[in-house]
């Protein structure tokens, strides 16, 4: 079996954490797709234990989603794969708006000028979820996949997002602020404070509230109807990202920010 990657947030619903039961026969066949395409092709027997669900329930599903063209098993090893469709579905809501080009000029140039790691994110109710990256030209860098997702409360895109929009405080005011390590803001107080000094200052800092080695600068992309939910960031290893290169670092954010939000205006189809 590979190494064991990081399962999607919802997996909770099936290890044993307090989530409201509906569909768990839907649940539970979302759970198995996450599994193989986080992991990749997997036995039965390791898909049972990754999400928890029983063997005989598991594999009714599995041959339920290869009927349907979303898994297939392998004659050979007996091992299941998702297939291509997932992605085709995944395609087809991608294009339905276009997010991402309208931002990529912005996106390129604030790299361009850092020389570090460019994310743009879009809010899903407490995360974040990585719409694009533009990869740091330098040796060492961070590294964040798209397509993944992070705690709002402690990414640079999460906490701009979350201070400049205007239904923001009624946002983050209910989450549950969850510790990733020594820098991340626990406190409710210490959190409001934060969102405070950030619409002072025009820019979001993760000083390393998620993953301890890495530092970012976020600031808000704001859509034609004054929202925010999304934003862009520039992510660095911390050692290269001490305070003071991050105010030297931060006006290019904000100035980037401000011209995908000027694209991103032109189409309204986006938000």
């Amino acid at each position: 079996m590979k190494g064991k990657k990081n399962l999607p947030k919802q997996f909770e619903a099936s290890t044993g954490a307090e989530v409201p039961r509906r569909d768990s026969t839907l649940r539970n066949g979302l759970h198995l797709l996450e599994a193989l395409s986080v992991q990749g092709a997997m036995s039965l027997g390791e898909l049972s234990r990754a999400t928890g669900i029983g063997k005989a329930t598991a594999h009714r599903l599995l041959q339920t989603l290869s009927e349907e063209g979303y898994a297939e098993q392998d004659a050979d090893t007996s091992r299941y794969a998702a297939t291509l469709r997932l992605w085709e579905v995944a395609m087809m809501r991608s294009e339905q708006p276009d997010r991402v080009s309208p931002c990529l000029p912005a996106l390129k140039q604030l790299r361009d000028l850092s020389r570090e790691t460019v994310i743009l994110g879009l809010i899903d109710g407490d995360e974040v979820l990585y719409l694009h990256r533009l990869d740091s030209p330098e040796a060492v860098r961070t590294f964040t996949r798209v397509g993944d997702r992070a705690p709002a409360h402690c990414v640079a895109t999460g906490k701009a997002i979350l201070a400049f929009d205007p239904a923001g405080e009624e946002r983050w005011s209910n989450l549950t602020l969850e510790a990733f390590g020594s820098e991340t803001i626990t406190d409710a107080a210490a959190f409001a404070a934060e969102m405070k000094a950030t619409r002072e200052r025009g820019h979001s800092i993760n000083r390393g509230e998620w993953r301890g080695g890495v530092r970012a600068i976020g600031a808000p992309i704001r859509g034609w109807n004054g929202r925010v939910r999304m934003a862009l960031s520039i992510a660095g290893p911390a050692e290269r990202m001490p305070d003071d290169r991050i105010a030297e670092l931060a006006p290019l954010v904000m100035n980037a920010a401000e011209d995908a939000s000027a694209a991103l205006q032109g189409r309204k189809d986006n938000p």
